[in-house]
């Protein structure tokens, strides 16, 4: 596989990631934001959570390249196949660690207001 076929499915799969990506980032900075304005335990779980995501989404960019590389280094695709899987399962428990933190920022900064208005 030569350089130029490794960066085409690179950007390929860039393409539709570059959203999700500018999201994260965008909810990184507004996080530090938070934080640096005297944010507690939610801003914190914010940005562990925008963090844990962005990794999440940055590193299946490169996944693509897996199966490819290892069957061009003499791996069949039954012994290639379940190592992409096994990266899948770890971004995936990465993007739902991400998730759990996101969800207990926003419950913690809604329990937090629920008790202020009563």
């Amino acid at each position: 596989m030569s350089s130029s076929d490794i960066g085409s499915i690179v950007i390929h799969s860039l393409i539709p990631a570059a959203p999700y990506l500018a999201a994260w980032i965008a909810a990184i900075v507004f996080s530090v934001i938070m934080l640096r304005r005297g944010g507690g335990r939610a801003e914190r779980f914010l940005l562990t959570g925008s963090c844990l995501m962005l990794a999440s989404k940055l590193f299946s960019v490169p996944t693509v390249l897996i199966v490819p590389l290892l069957i061009d280094s003499g791996w069949s695709t039954d012994r290639a196949l379940p190592v992409l899987s096994g990266v899948g399962f770890f971004l995936s428990l990465v993007s739902l660690a991400g998730i759990v933190c996101l969800v207990y920022a926003f419950w913690i900064k809604f329990k937090v207001k629920s008790r202020e208005s009563s």
